[in-house]
């Protein structure tokens, strides 16, 4: 029975971050504070999704994700805490990465978060990941 009780948390507080997300977006270009009060929001309900099924790499994913909105938003206020935020969002694409090591996204996405928090090594060391994941590009792509 817990184990029931937990994958519908999981579900609820996942469908419950993804609808705030879908506020958040259409809010954006009206409201950013509104917007990113939103993503906070949208966040919570991320971080219990993910606490409710630790091993569910979407969950985990999705919370990155809002912690990237969250680091957008405290770059473009030039706070200082956003290179804070990307290196949160960094190590939280390597959890999801961890718990599906096969996703050359999830890689590409830590590496970008890494970047953008300045870490550059780690930038290239995870970019490197998600190359050799990643399907090659088609060679019209390339032109």
């Amino acid at each position: 029975m817990p184990q029931d009780q937990d994958a519908s948390n999981y579900q609820a507080h996942l469908q419950a971050g993804n609808a705030l997300v879908q506020q958040a977006q259409k809010m954006a270009t009206q409201d950013f504070e509104q917007a990113r009060g939103l993503w906070q929001a949208a966040g919570k309900e991320f971080y219990l999704a993910h606490k409710a099924d630790m091993d569910e790499p979407e969950a985990a994913f999705r919370l990155a994700q809002a912690w990237m909105a969250e680091a957008h938003a405290l770059q473009k206020e030039g706070s200082n805490n956003a290179q804070v935020m990307w290196a949160n969002a960094a190590a939280q694409c390597e959890l999801a990465f961890d718990l599906e090591p096969e996703n050359g996204r999830l890689a590409m996405t830590a590496a970008s978060c890494h970047l953008f928090a300045g870490q550059n090594d780690a930038a290239k060391a995870w970019q490197q990941i998600g190359k050799q994941l990643l399907p090659p590009e088609p060679v019209e792509a390339q032109k």
